[in-house]
């Protein structure tokens, strides 16, 4: 990862951007899987997805944007993202393609907003990044679970 300092509209631009794409990502896998429990986890995360991306609009217009505690679940971090190879998504991906993708993509949000923490370290913006960032954190833990569950069993 490169080292910048985006202003605050940047930050809250590309924040809003991967919001999107990412509840595009759990969409997609939504309407690709077939397991009802992939199904409840994937539209909660698409939901999630739409919640902070509201909330980093939001922030356009204010200076302090407070967040509440998640209550997600949070564990340690099985580096998935280190272990298994980003796939990217087409028509013949598989619900452990997407599954995968969306770990991946998950860690970078995580990545994304810990960083923009670091760098707004004692401005307004810094603690709506950190709770972001425990989101995507509870995200990353919950979807790293539920794959170890379905597609990790025999190990």
């Amino acid at each position: 990862m490169e080292e910048v300092c985006y202003t605050r509209e940047v930050a809250l631009e590309r924040a809003v951007e991967m919001e999107s794409k990412s509840f595009q990502d759990y969409k997609t896998a939504y309407l690709k899987s077939d397991n009802m429990v992939a199904r409840d986890l994937l539209k909660d995360l698409a939901l999630d997805e739409l919640k902070h991306k509201y909330t980093l609009e939001k922030a356009f217009f204010e200076e302090t944007v407070f967040l509440h505690a998640s209550g997600l679940a949070h564990g340690p971090d099985m580096k998935f993202s280190l272990l298994f190879e980003d796939r990217s998504l087409g028509k013949s991906s598989t619900e452990q393609d997407v599954f995968l993708h969306a770990i991946h993509e998950e860690k970078r949000a995580l990545d994304f907003y810990r960083r923009m923490a670091e760098q707004c370290g004692g401005e307004p913006m810094e603690s709506m990044f950190k709770r972001l960032a425990q989101d995507e954190e509870g995200h990353l833990f919950r979807l790293q679970d539920l794959y170890e569950k379905l597609y990790l069993k025999e190990m």
